[in-house]
């Protein structure tokens, strides 16, 4: 559950990153120091890299292959502490409140429009 929430949903959607050396990007010639914004958010709804990618799936096979927490040097430091506070919240909340759902009569979770971070801007649960 804590791969797929973080791979569809992760709470940072998008990062600046500056060239270090002249690159060519989807055609476009960037010289070194340019700016640029990779969205972990989009990569992570490639249907070429994951079936159904925009589907919330909790039995994803191989849902660890996502850029939730970024990549290679730039990756994430706290991401395993970040999954274990996720995987134990979750299991602390269905083991106090093993009724929680979202509810039927409420609206469905909207995000904060923001480029970076998502978080919602309300969430509507009942037990």
């Amino acid at each position: 559950a804590v791969e797929e929430a973080a791979r569809h949903d992760s709470a940072i959607q998008a990062f600046r990153r500056t060239t270090t050396r002249p690159v060519t990007l989807a055609g476009t010639e960037l010289p070194a120091g340019a700016t640029v914004m990779v969205a972990y958010g989009s990569a992570n709804r490639d249907e070429e890299r994951h079936e159904r990618a925009g589907e919330f799936d909790l039995t994803r096979s191989g849902n660890r292959r996502h850029l939730a927490f970024g990549y290679g040097p730039h990756a994430c430091p706290g991401s395993q502490l970040a999954r274990e506070q996720l995987r134990l919240t979750l299991e602390l909340f269905l083991r106090r409140m093993p009724e929680l759902r979202p509810d039927p009569g409420r609206p469905r979770p909207r995000m904060q429009p923001t480029l970076i971070h998502r978080s919602p801007r309300a969430l509507y649960v009942t037990w």
